[in-house]
């Protein structure tokens, strides 16, 4: 996964998801069945998805305190674990051959970098500067089953 200025979206050791300092090491991320799809409008069910990191099974993109990091599957799933770790997939939603993944729990907040580095979910601003850094475009990805790596 790229973000639109095509530096690599990575996982830091701390965990977090953050951008790369250039276009190399991106992680590899699967998307899976939506946590929350019991939570979600029919009509969106089709675009909702979780996010796992392919080399660590279980372990699921989520935000807490509004940045993206990524987490161990917990051994009691709760609500709040399954909608902060639960997004809308909009193909298009800013720029041809982008993609933006809208909150579940935030309607309205898109996963976007931030000046720091860090990704992180906020409200859609409508400028040109949050459709940038709010737009992510996948290279490489392939299909297994229903599975899609990004």
């Amino acid at each position: 996964m790229y973000a639109k200025s095509g530096r690599a979206v990575q996982v830091n050791p701390l965990n977090e998801v953050v951008l790369s300092t250039d276009d190399q090491g991106a992680t590899s991320f699967m998307l899976v069945g939506c946590r929350a799809w019991d939570t979600v409008s029919e009509d969106l069910r089709p675009r909702c998805f979780s996010l796992v990191e392919t080399d660590r099974p279980g372990w699921y993109v989520r935000h807490g305190g509004f940045f993206l990091r990524v987490d161990p599957e917990p051994e009691n799933s709760s609500p709040s674990y399954d909608a902060d770790s639960s997004f809308i997939y909009w193909a298009r939603k800013f720029y041809p051959g982008y993609y933006s993944l809208e909150s579940v729990n935030y309607p309205d907040h898109y996963v976007r970098s931030f000046a720091d580095g860090r990704l992180g979910i906020a409200l859609n601003t409508d400028t040109t500067e949050f459709h940038d850094t709010a737009s992510f475009m996948m290279s490489g990805y392939s299909a297994i089953g229903n599975l899609f790596l990004l």
